[in-house]
């Protein structure tokens, strides 16, 4: 008789023996947190996306990225008062002077790169700090000044405003990986070396003559002609002899000329102490899980990145979803703010010139209080969201139907008005999608909801105008004859294929009730991407319909896990050569962000476990176990772990302290254990 995982140490060891994750817990090393390094504010989270970005065009052959996202100030002026004089010791990313109650001092840097005020009174200090979007203006602190010293930042002009600190070592946070591990390939029958999983980082040579190296997500990239991979290979020997990659690298396979001996890799990853965990008495569907945890966790470089080979950018849709997933898998909130942060600030047009990103940008913003807390967030951006919606409503008519316009710089293969939705999904010219008024609304409703908590008069006027579209829909895009939403407004009799519209509907909530021909329109259709397809799960979990969900996901996710390397692809298809994709031989992305849903939809398949409340303080636990024997769950909530064990007999649930759990009518208030009766559906 197989042994239930009961404890939250228990489940997470149960996933981590069937993860393809290379690397113990134990092994990954920390960021230096040594120091405060200062920021203007959102510098970090800009100078971080320049970064990403800079690397992705500099690593790749084939890449595209809307050139519209907001840029770093090359200029930050840091200001302080001294009380009773002393020493100040600081570095600085980018060039520095300094001033001392309005008079310029002499500014030495010393050979570590530091420089030391010596103030003989109490004053004010100023430091005036250029660089470029890389070098973004920043100081650091000695460990003496984190506690006595308070630092205000303008950028260049208008007024101070308190800086914001990150944690640090020598160098910038910016420019540092999340964390590192140090991986040993070992050698395969084939000659190629594997490191077990597919990871992002560089391979590390012994001091010797230049190696060859390529590398590849699977075995018949790495064993291609170096010219037709998407990754650049270029070498740089190190100051000590060994050689490295001049770029990371996202591969699980490496071809060199060196034995495995003599070969280490360096994978970027951060660190995740309270990560989440789920596991079942299905085998398959635990390795699945387990699988889209660790692909997920991959492509958390700082940012989420969409992928770890080709595409290191992060895009706003995709990250709609991984914030879902994550919230159950890694619990990393501060990747998903500072994403937020990143990319709700574009120059000009959308985020990343697609109008339907700049919607889910709205919705992320909304599920990322809801899955992490985080008030001061939402009293932050109000104002910021506010405008955000306001500059979209500009293009919505009187009768409120979103219309974008195009922009220049746009995605290139979104379609008129730079509307995406996914891939194979092509708006007719001059036709209003009703798929995208439903991201419209959802955004809408979000936004409200976003501005409520924060107590912002725009809460009102979004909510208005989400009313106003819902009559539109109800009269111009509800077909009675089909009991479903048509795919364009004006659609007559509704005859083609509205499976985005209809699930789209379902997930953004504009149904009080579940029309029975919506739900079935969802069941039935198809979508094209893991990213639309897990929403499109999830749109159907409260439908009675959990076995056919997980039976979708074994069959498409489960195909992908048969076909390697261990995490979930860009795009799921196994017809044909599943290494091509755009024209290209190796350009589909075996590692990809946007597929990491089924973290978030098994769970709330299985077990009903969902956030109620924002950051998990009130949350839903509703087990439909199917033909399994038991599931467990583990949520790194913000109060604490949640704990879920059901089996044939009982559920058992840890709430921990400063939430409450809502099941079958009846509240629970944590700390405590609830023991429910087993339910099966």
């Amino acid at each position: 008789m197989t042994r239930i995982p009961r404890t939250a140490q228990q489940i997470r060891h149960w996933v981590a023996e069937r993860s393809p994750q290379p690397f113990a817990e134990s092994e990954v090393r920390a960021p230096d947190a040594s120091h405060i390094w200062l920021y203007g504010p959102d510098q970090y989270q800009l100078a971080l996306l320049a970064r990403l970005v800079a690397e992705g065009f500099a690593a790749n052959r084939h890449v595209h990225y809307s050139d519209n996202h907001a840029r770093t100030s090359t200029l930050v002026v840091f200001r302080t008062v001294v009380e009773g004089g002393g020493m100040l010791r600081l570095r600085a990313s980018g060039s520095v002077s300094a001033r001392v109650d309005g008079e310029a001092v002499p500014v030495e840097i010393d050979p570590s790169g530091e420089f030391t005020l010596r103030l003989a009174a109490a004053c004010i200090v100023e430091l005036r700090v250029t660089g470029d979007e890389i070098i973004t203006p920043a100081i650091r602190l000695s460990p003496d000044d984190h506690a006595r010293s308070e630092w205000s930042v303008h950028l260049g002009n208008g007024d101070w405003v308190p800086a914001e600190p990150r944690i640090g070592g020598i160098h910038p946070p910016h420019l540092s990986p999340p964390g590192t591990v140090t991986l040993r390939p070992r050698g395969r029958d084939d000659d190629l070396l594997d490191v077990g999983a597919p990871v992002l980082g560089r391979p590390i040579f012994t001091a010797g003559p230049r190696p060859f190296v390529a590398s590849g997500e699977s075995t018949r990239e790495a064993w291609s002609d170096p010219e037709a991979h998407e990754t650049r290979h270029d070498l740089v020997e190190l100051p000590d002899g060994r050689w490295t990659t001049r770029h990371r690298l996202g591969f699980r396979y490496l071809r060199t000329d060196r034995p495995a001996a003599e070969v280490e890799v360096e994978a970027s990853v951060a660190p995740a102490p309270r990560a989440g965990a789920f596991a079942c008495s299905d085998d398959r569907l635990t390795r699945i899980w387990a699988a889209a945890q660790y692909t997920l966790r991959t492509c958390a470089q700082g940012l989420l990145v969409d992928g770890i080979k080709r595409d290191r950018m992060p895009w706003a849709g995709d990250q709609a979803l991984s914030t879902l997933a994550n919230a159950f898998a890694l619990g990393a909130g501060d990747v998903v703010a500072d994403g937020l942060v990143a990319l709700g600030r574009p120059l000009h047009g959308y985020v990343n010139g697609i109008s339907d990103y700049s919607l889910w940008w709205l919705i992320n913003t909304d599920l990322y209080l809801l899955c992490f807390g985080d008030p001061e967030f939402a009293q932050r951006r109000a104002a910021h969201v506010h405008a955000f919606v306001a500059d979209l409503a500009e293009h919505a008519g009187r009768d409120a139907v979103f219309r974008p316009a195009t922009q220049p710089g746009g995605f290139v293969d979104a379609g008129p008005g730079s509307v995406f939705i996914d891939w194979g999904v092509r708006v007719e010219p001059g036709r209003d999608s009703v798929a995208l008024q439903m991201l419209w609304y959802g955004a809408l409703r979000s936004a409200q909801r976003v501005l409520s908590r924060a107590g912002h008069d725009g809460a009102v006027r979004w909510g208005e105008l989400a009313d106003r579209l819902c009559d539109t829909l109800e009269s111009r895009a509800w077909s009675d004859e089909q009991g479903r939403w048509t795919e364009y407004l004006d659609d007559g009799r509704g005859q083609g294929d509205a499976t985005y519209a209809n699930f789209l509907a379902l997930l953004v909530g504009i149904h009080p009730r579940r029309p029975p021909g919506v739900v079935e329109a969802a069941r039935r259709g198809s979508t094209g991407t893991p990213f639309m397809t897990a929403l499109r799960l999830r749109s159907l979990v409260a439908d009675g319909v959990a076995g056919e969900v997980l039976a979708e996901i074994d069959r498409v996710w489960g195909d992908m896990l048969d076909r390697g390397p261990g995490t979930f692809w860009e795009e799921a298809s196994s017809d044909g050569d599943r290494l091509e994709m755009y024209g290209r031989p190796f350009g589909r992305s075996l590692c990809h962000a946007w597929s990491a849903g089924p973290a978030a939809v098994i769970p709330e398949a299985v077990l009903g476990a969902r956030p109620v409340g924002d950051g998990w303080s009130t949350f839903a636990v509703e087990p439909r176990l199917g033909d399994l024997e038991w599931a467990a769950l583990v949520v790194p909530a913000p109060a604490g772990d949640i704990v879920v064990v059901a089996d044939r007999e009982r559920t058992v649930i840890e709430v921990p302290g400063g939430a409450t759990l809502v099941s079958r009518g009846t509240r629970w208030s944590g700390p405590a254990t609830v023991v429910l009766p087993a339910v099966f559906g």
